[in-house]
């Protein structure tokens, strides 16, 4: 058989075949996460609220240790309770030893962790460890100890507003292993 005869039989059976209904390719399929249910919705919410409230009440306590003052009016928008009195305490002490800081807190990461219709529970690493503190004379006075930890929280909504109420804290020398190492 000779090309050209090839070739004929080839267009004769295209032309022969049976046409056959367009089709468009279908998109590739890229994955879609179930949908949120109305619970999963108000947990996130929860969970953002009370983490932003934390991020808050952390900015707040920096912003008045720089100051050298403790006033619980600011703090009280962002926290409560057991947090409050124990954010209090620590500011009182630099202000009656005449200290500022300088520096903030940094936030490594937040992690939900128990969640409530009003209670969310948050971990938290916190690494202070740039925050330095001078006298009224400018000496330098930061403590020598270890100011990295992790972070055990409650927030609790308090009317519409979420504010941090408890904390435990522990002292860690990495964050790796830790459940808000990010």
């Amino acid at each position: 058989m000779s090309v050209g005869a090839v070739v004929a039989c080839c267009a004769l059976a295209v032309a022969c075949t049976p046409e056959q209904p367009a089709s468009t390719p279908s998109p590739p399929r890229a994955f879609a996460p179930p949908s949120e249910s109305q619970i999963e919705r108000q947990m996130r919410l929860d969970y953002e609220a009370a983490e932003k409230a934390y991020r808050a009440a952390v900015a707040e306590h920096d912003r008045q240790a720089q100051l050298g003052i403790a006033s619980a009016t600011e703090l009280k928008e962002s926290a409560t309770g057991v947090y409050l009195d124990f954010s209090l305490r620590s500011l009182r002490r630099s202000r009656d030893a005449g200290w500022r800081a300088n520096g903030e807190t940094k936030i490594i990461d937040v992690v939900g962790s128990g969640w409530q219709e009003r209670t969310v529970r948050l971990i938290a690493c916190e690494d202070s460890s740039g925050v330095r503190f001078a006298d009224k004379r400018g000496k330098d006075v930061t403590p020598r100890i270890r100011r990295t930890y992790v972070q055990d929280l409650t927030a609790s909504k308090v009317g519409p507003d979420w504010k941090v109420a408890d904390i435990s804290s522990k002292v860690v020398k990495s964050f790796k292993e830790q459940p808000c190492a990010a």
